[in-house]
């Protein structure tokens, strides 16, 4: 009997925090190009599991020289998300999707809280 209430005692604590497990996805969007011409998009998208979505632009031209340099380009990417880690989300996984035809990568970080 005791170890039935133990157990459920457990699984109840485990369905809880599984509950309060917060979720974030960041998208950074890079378009490849020399040159553009006229408004520049949003390429910074933070969507959380509470609706809450941030949309903005940030500088990626760094990219140009870390082409040739794949530290720089880490170090500003890790810039980027150490507000996150800050804030103590924990990175879960990641994936880059490279578009062709379109010289566009896309950089995706899922995080937990």
């Amino acid at each position: 009997m005791k170890s039935i209430l133990a157990l459920a005692f457990l699984f109840s604590i485990t369905i809880e925090t599984l509950a309060q497990t917060r979720h974030m996805t960041i998208t950074i969007v890079d378009q490849h190009v020399a040159f553009s011409v006229g408004k520049k998009t949003d390429n910074f998208f933070v969507t959380r599991d509470d609706t809450v979505q941030v949309q903005k632009q940030v500088d990626l031209t760094p990219h140009v020289k870390a082409k040739a340099e794949p530290a720089a380009f880490e170090q500003l990417m890790m810039n980027l998300l150490k507000p996150y880690y800050d804030q103590e989300w924990k990175l879960v996984t990641s994936n880059v999707e490279f578009i062709p035809n379109t010289n566009t990568e896309i950089f995706r970080y899922y995080f937990v809280k």
